[in-house]
């Protein structure tokens, strides 16, 4: 979320010698923000298990680093400033590592305060890491990595981009997009499912798969090339069966499964250029 913030809210630095920490001041209606970082060594091919039980975004992306980096985000809403301090103060994020294991966790009470968000930005080594991933209600975004992923979202959308290795994912509220690279799916396959939201998957043109797309209740469109079945070019085409649609084929060389699906909205899937 994009916030004007004027030059005489000034940040005031937390936890010097411990994991860095600043809070943003609030004034004239606008939101208390606390930020916090934590930094800990950790080998590719480890898991990492992240439950955020306020409302928030994540966003997890891989780098070249033997080394987890998390990042938080806490906002604040309609609240003074020091009950707004006490409020945040009440939701820590924890992380309990080893070198192979991970937890980070905020945890919530029962009743989650309404005026609270949190948000968190996490880098883990994109050769290796299995992931397991559970929010209450935002957006999932997940982008370079390989590995073992599970990620399950009661309401938010999900956009996922050049991961490999096994993908499940299910949001019972929120939109699907995956966009994939290479020239197959490498691992053991892809699965998404939305019960209420649209899907979008983009491919190389030349992407080796075998695709299962289906909506129970909405139109699948295909902006995608023709495939050479004995030699004929043949064009994709979804299969209709009253209000469901659905398309089961195999592109290029065929391969790992790639499957999405909807309960109610439409699915796309189009063809993206190569690198």
């Amino acid at each position: 979320m994009l916030l004007s913030i004027s030059m005489s809210a000034l940040p005031v630095l937390l936890g010097l010698g411990g994991p860095l920490q600043y809070q943003q001041v609030p004034h004239a209606g606008l939101p208390y923000i606390e930020k916090s970082r934590r930094e800990v060594a950790f080998y590719p091919g480890g898991k990492l298990e992240l439950t955020l039980a306020l409302p928030g975004d994540v966003m997890i992306s891989g780098w070249d680093r033997p080394v987890v980096l998390v990042e938080m985000e806490k906002i604040i809403y309609r609240l003074p400033e020091d009950e707004a301090r006490s409020l945040a103060s009440r939701h820590p994020l924890q992380v309990r590592h080893t070198q192979t294991l991970a937890t980070v966790r905020v945890a919530a009470p029962a009743m989650v305060p309404a005026n609270i968000e949190v948000n968190l930005t996490v880098r883990v080594p994109k050769q290796r890491t299995d992931l397991k991933l559970t929010l209450r209600k935002g957006d999932l975004r997940l982008q370079e990595i390989n590995g073992w992923i599970e990620a399950t979202l009661p309401e938010g959308s999900m956009e996922i981009r050049s991961v490999s290795g096994y993908f499940s994912g299910i949001t019972r509220l929120g939109d699907i997009e995956a966009d994939l690279s290479g020239k197959r799916w490498e691992g053991f396959g892809f699965t998404a499912v939305t019960h209420n939201g649209k899907v979008l998957l983009r491919l190389p043109a030349q992407y080796s798969a075998a695709l299962q797309l289906q909506t129970e209740e909405g139109a699948i469109s295909i902006d995608y090339p023709e495939q050479l079945v004995e030699g004929e070019a043949i064009p994709l085409a979804a299969v209709a069966k009253k209000k469901a649609r659905s398309l089961s084929a195999t592109v290029s060389e065929g391969g790992a499964p790639v499957r999405l699906m909807t309960m109610r909205g439409d699915v796309r899937l189009e063809s993206k250029p190569e690198p």
